[in-house]
């Protein structure tokens, strides 16, 4: 197979290089009083980012979230429970299941899978604030309020979607120790 990145001959997704090239670089920011954890510039990792809209995703998105590990070996040496928003399956598995499981790989956290689902079919890829305010996902959480959970998302763009899975999982009475997302828009400030 070729690097998906680079197009080099390799024996994974991304050729050794580019995975090394990968530069994540935890930064701290606050939704709905809530800290969320960003790695990644959007605009530096677009291409690898969009490969959730195919199957190669579910090997790619992994080893973005893997390169992650020695930033969160602090926040995950907790027990907690990561929350996968909208893990519902599409072309053959589900973006934020796949990076919650590497996220969660050798620690003490779980992921726990359909628990936190969107009851609207929106995609909000490409649209603006106002659209994403007039159409909510309209979220239900069926999960165990008493335990501590974190979020999982691929993308912060404006925050909307982690905004309305915040107060559903708050409306419900559990607790939300932070979100966590791949990347992060760049024009995005809070």
């Amino acid at each position: 197979m070729r690097c998906f990145s680079c197009g080099v001959w390799s024996f994974k997704p991304l050729c050794k290089h580019c995975y090394t090239e990968l530069s994540p670089r935890l930064q701290t920011h606050r939704l709905a009083k809530t800290p969320v954890l960003s790695f990644y510039v959007y605009e530096d990792i677009e291409l690898l980012l969009k490969s959730k809209y195919t199957l190669i995703g579910s090997r790619l998105l992994p080893l973005l979230a893997l390169r992650l590990k020695h930033l969160l070996e602090p926040l995950l040496a907790t027990p907690l429970h990561a929350l996968p928003i909208d893990d519902h399956i599409k072309r053959g598995y589900s973006h934020t299941a796949a990076i919650a499981r590497a996220l969660c790989a050798h620690s003490p956290c779980k992921v726990l899978y359909n628990r936190l689902r969107a009851t609207k079919d929106i995609t909000y890829a490409g649209q603006s604030l106002e659209f994403r305010k007039q159409n909510p996902k309209g979220f239900v959480f069926r999960g165990d309020p008493s335990l501590a959970y974190f979020l999982v998302d691929d993308v912060l763009t404006t925050g909307t979607t982690l905004c309305q899975a915040i107060q559903t999982l708050r409306g419900a009475g559990a607790k939300v120790a932070f979100a966590l997302v791949l990347a992060k828009v760049q024009s995005l400030s809070f």
